[in-house]
C-alpha cells in the first residue's frame, strides 16, 4: 500500500493551496478529486463572474448582439477559459511533485483513505488527512430551488436566457459582483440582505462607498429588508417583503446559506464532530476532533473566498507538518470586485480599540493623487490606520482600480511590524497608485504626533 505524508480530499482553492504548501516544504502530497482541479472557484464562484465582468468591460463589442449582450457566446468563453486555467493548475501541481487521483475519497482512519475511482477500489496511507470538499447552497423552505427561475448562486452559468429583471437575495461579495455582472448583462437588478448594511462589519466609509457605487448603477439596494411572499404569474414572479414592499422580477438568485459536503466522508463512524449545517467544526489550528484530520474552505461553515481558502490551505499544510500555527482571518483582505475595487485589511480606525489599540488613520482621496489625472478614476480613497501609542500599522483601506493587489503592501507591513513612518517613506513613482499609500501613510503619520502633543 503506498504511503503519502499528506493527503488532501478536494481540490478546489483551499485543497491546492494545501496540496502546494506541503509539496514545496518537502512532504509527498497525494490530492484527491472527484470531477476536476478548481472546484466552485472556478466553476461557480469568483472567477466567472471576475472574468464575466473584464470581458464585459473590456471586450464588450465582441458579445454584442443586437443591441445586447450574446450570453451564450459571453458563458462559452467564461467556461473554456476557467477550463484552461484549471488545467494550468494541475500542471502546477504535477510540477510540483504533488500526485493526482481523480476519484472520491474516505477517511477510513487518521491514517487510512480508500479511494474509489472508475469502480475500482483502493487504498492509500496518509500521515496526516485534510478535508477540502466544499459546500453546496440551501434553499429556503418557502423558496425552494427551481429549475431557471429559482436558483442557487452555483447555477448562474447554466442560465437559458437573460432576466429582464432579476432578485440577487443575500448579501456577500459574492452577491454584490454578481449584482454587477447582471447590470452590465443589461438587467434590471434587486438586492436584499436582512441586514442594515452590506457589510456590517467593515469600514464604513469604504461601505458607504460600495452602496452608493450599487445605486449609482441603478442596482436597487433593499437592506434590511426580509421576503415576505411571492407569487409565480406564469410570466412574472410576485414579490412581497415584510415592510409591504412589492416588485415584479423573472429570476430570483439564492445565496443564503450553505451546508458542507461531509455526508459521504463517514464522520460519525470516524468521531468528526460536524454542526447543524454538516460542516465540519475546527479548532483555530484548524484540526477537527479526530486528531491528525483536518479541514478547509467552505465544508467547515462559511462562504467560500479564494483568499480566506488560501491562507487555510496553507495554515493546514503547516500544522500537518508538525507546525503549530493559528489562524488569524483579520490578516485575509477583504476584497470587492466592484467597479473601483474595495480592499481592506486589518483594523479600520473606529474598530481599533476593540483590538487592544487606539487607532489614528491618514486618508487621501484618489482624486488628489496623480496617478487619478493619467487616465484613471478619481472615486475612491486610501486610508492608513497605526496604532497612536506605538506607531505600528494595524490597517488599511483602500478603494481604487486596483485596489485587490495593492492592499498587499499594507498587509505586508501589518505582518512585518512596520511603523507608519517607515510606509511613508517608501519611495514610489508619483503617478502611481502606490502614492496613495504612502500619502495617506504619512497623513497618518502627522495625526498620530498632533495628537502626542494633545
Amino acid at each position: 500500500m503506498e504511503t503519502f505524508d499528506l493527503i488532501i480530499i478536494g481540490a478546489g482553492t483551499a485543497g491546492v493551496s494545501a496540496a502546494m504548501r506541503a509539496s514545496e516544504k518537502g512532504s509527498r502530497v497525494c490530492i484527491i478529486e472527484q470531477q476536476k482541479i478548481g472546484g466552485s472557484c472556478f466553476n461557480k464562484g469568483l472567477y466567472p463572474i471576475q472574468l464575466g465582468l473584464n470581458l464585459l468591460k473590456n471586450n464588450k463589442s465582441e458579445f454584442s448582439r443586437d443591441g445586447g449582450v450574446d450570453f451564450k457566446k459571453l458563458f462559452a468563453t467564461i467556461t473554456n477559459t476557467t477550463s484552461s486555467l484549471s488545467q494550468l493548475w494541475e500542471k502546477k501541481l504535477i510540477d510540483s511533485g504533488v500526485t493526482i487521483v481523480i476519484g472520491r475519497g474516505l477517511p477510513l482512519s487518521s491514517a487510512l483513505v480508500q479511494v474509489r475511482s472508475n469502480k475500482e477500489t483502493f487504498d492509500f496511507g496518509a500521515k496526516k488527512i485534510i478535508l477540502a470538499t466544499g459546500s453546496d447552497p440551501v434553499s429556503l423552505p418557502t423558496l425552494p430551488f427551481e429549475d431557471d427561475i429559482i436558483v442557487p448562486m452555483d447555477d448562474i452559468l447554466r442560465t437559458k436566457s437573460i432576466p429582464e429583471r432579476v432578485f440577487l437575495m443575500g448579501a456577500g461579495h459574492h452577491s454584490c459582483e454578481t449584482a454587477l455582472f447582471y447590470q452590465k448583462l443589461g438587467s434590471k437588478v434587486f438586492l436584499t440582505s436582512d441586514q442594515s448594511r452590506l457589510f456590517p462589519d467593515q469600514d464604513p466609509d469604504a461601505i458607504d462607498y460600495l452602496e452608493q457605487s450599487l445605486k449609482g448603477l441603478k442596482i436597487k439596494l433593499l437592506l434590511g429588508k426580509k421576503i415576505s411572499s411571492y407569487f409565480n404569474n406564469k410570466e412574472s414572479l410576485d414579490i412581497t417583503l415584510a415592510e409591504g414592499v412589492k416588485f415584479q422580477v423573472d429570476k430570483i438568485i439564492l445565496n443564503i446559506d450553505r451546508q458542507g459536503n461531509s455526508d459521504d466522508l463517514d464522520c460519525e463512524t470516524l468521531g468528526i464532530m460536524r454542526g447543524a449545517r454538516k460542516e465540519l467544526l475546527v479548532n483555530d489550528k484548524l484540526e477537527t476532533s479526530v486528531p491528525g484530520i483536518y479541514a478547509i474552505g467552505s465544508v467547515i461553515g462559511r462562504k467560500s473566498r479564494p483568499g480566506v481558502s488560501i491562507e487555510e490551505g496553507k495554515i493546514a499544510a503547516d500544522n500537518a507538518m508538525g507546525k503549530d500555527r493559528s489562524i488569524n482571518y483579520d490578516l485575509v483582505p477583504f476584497i470587492v470586485f466592484s467597479e473601483s475595487e474595495i480592499a481592506t485589511v486589518g483594523c479600520f480606525s473606529d474598530q481599533a480599540h476593540y483590538k487592544g489599540f487606539r487607532g489614528i488613520e491618514g486618508r487621501v482621496e484618489s482624486k488628489d493623487l496623480d496617478f487619478s489625472y493619467l487616465g484613471h478614476s478619481k472615486d475612491g480613497f486610501f486610508k492608513i490606520v497605526a496604532d497612536a501609542r506605538s506607531g505600528l500599522v494595524i490597517g488599511g483601506q483602500i478603494i481604487s482600480p486596483n485596489a485587490s493587489q495593492l492592499i498587499s503592501l499594507v498587509l505586508l507591513a501589518i505582518k512585518k511590524g512596520m511603523k507608519v513612518g517607515a510606509l511613508a517613506s517608501l519611495n514610489n513613482e508619483k503617478s502611481g497608485q502606490i502614492e496613495g499609500i504612502t500619502v495617506a501613510a504619512r497623513l497618518c503619520s502627522k495625526a498620530i504626533k498632533s495628537s502626542i502633543k494633545v
